[in-house]
């Protein structure tokens, strides 16, 4: 049975489809849903130019993947290529691995998949989907406005324009607290929210990287430790970019750092991608085994979407394994995803380190990861990357919805 479906009055829809009956019985079923903006459309074309013209607000795009002419696959490319933020929910009477292949796809872009759903539309699966919108915190920049250059960004670093959130980490077994995750947010004061997707791109180009990085491990340390000092004992980790892994010094800088401030080196964790240690494998391997020796933990990130993780894991001492989003979110419902985590799953506990599941948004992938024995889990699950100013109230309500001691 579906939970109850929010107020959601003020959504504006686009349904596109070319089945005049198809676009019918889905106008209905979100009349029925108390949504009564839907627009509908029986072609992509059409439906594309209606968004680009920006005359009206779209929150949700419904549309089906097999049409003449243009078809989804191609209008999904065409809306990325907008710099849209839609969210979209894909119907289809097609296999439904092609469903999850567009909605990986998709993913990967501005646009965020609600769900993929098989025809005929199932009024349940429906609500359910547009249950999982969530409109933007803030009005991101996205296309020529989220244009942002070297210097900006550097005066950002400079005046402390640059914030850390922190997304919570939480074991699986017991439903406790483990740890934070610290991502680096940018609010532009005259263009927004810009995404980290754009301004650690800058960084790493014009050779800010260290800069920023250092900002965001002394902002995320200070706050680490204020926390613990108030009885609140959080493990950390912090993304370290590819660039960094030639600097043979960053070793003795970050262990110089963690025991000035007095934070234990055994709950902090460097984070690093598949890819970042194949640039100079042979530099990489000597930074990263040298973090070891100092008893600093090391995450491979994104595991499974590299070409690699054997060798590195083979090669590299990591003591935690992190398991890509798109493995994750939805894995319930989904066998191949299904296969690739139980298998980095007992990997992981093959090698007796930890694994940690990214993008749990669901109780159904929740408990999927439970019964595999994963060891931690993050996502919207649990909470959004919070700023420090909520995020200790946070920890205070999820005790008490989970019963859990302060």
């Amino acid at each position: 049975m579906s939970k109850p479906l929010n107020n959601r009055a003020d959504l504006k829809l686009l349904v596109v489809d070319d089945d005049h009956f198809m676009l019918k019985t889905l106008h209905k079923l979100l009349l029925n849903l108390g949504i009564s903006d839907v627009v509908c459309i029986d072609n992509a074309r059409d439906a594309l130019k209606h968004i680009a013209s920006r005359r009206q607000r779209t929150d949700i795009v419904i549309s089906d993947l097999n049409m003449p002419e243009m078809d989804g696959i191609e209008l999904i490319r065409h809306l990325n290529s907008l710099g849209t933020n839609l969210s979209l929910i894909l119907v289809s009477g097609e296999d439904p691995r092609l469903l999850d292949t567009v909605q990986h796809l998709s993913n990967q872009d501005t646009l965020k998949v609600l769900s993929t759903l098989s025809k005929p539309v199932k009024k349940d699966r429906l609500i359910d989907a547009i249950e999982a919108y969530e409109p933007p915190e803030d009005l991101t920049p996205v296309g020529p406005a989220a244009m942002v250059f070297a210097d900006e960004l550097q005066k950002a670093i400079t005046a402390g324009e640059i914030s850390v959130h922190y997304q919570p980490q939480v074991r699986v077994s017991d439903r406790r607290i483990f740890g934070v995750e610290a991502l680096a947010r940018w609010k532009h004061p005259t263009k927004g929210n810009i995404p980290p997707s754009i301004f650690i791109g800058i960084a790493e180009k014009y050779a800010m990287i260290d800069l920023l990085t250092d900002c965001v491990f002394d902002q995320a340390l200070s706050q680490v430790i204020e926390w613990r000092n108030l009885g609140y004992d959080l493990h950390l980790s912090v993304n370290f970019s590819a660039t960094l892994l030639d600097q043979l010094d960053l070793p003795e800088r970050i262990h110089t750092r963690l025991e000035e401030m007095g934070f234990p080196r055994s709950r902090f964790t460097v984070e690093v991608t598949e890819s970042t240690v194949a640039n100079d494998a042979r530099t990489a391997l000597e930074i990263l085994s040298r973090l070891r020796l100092k008893n600093i933990g090391l995450s491979i990130d994104d595991f499974g979407t590299g070409f690699s993780s054997m060798e590195q894991l083979q090669n590299i001492p990591f003591t935690e394994l992190k398991i890509d989003r798109s493995f994750v979110h939805n894995s319930h419902c989904n066998s191949a995803s299904q296969a690739i985590l139980e298998s980095s799953i007992n990997l992981a506990k093959g090698l007796s380190i930890r694994s940690v599941a990214e993008g749990v948004e669901i109780d159904e992938d929740w408990n999927l990861l439970d019964k595999l024995g994963c060891d931690l889990v993050q996502g919207f699950h649990i909470a959004k990357p919070l700023p420090p100013e909520t995020f200790l109230q946070w920890v205070k309500d999820y005790a008490h919805k989970n019963m859990l001691p302060l």
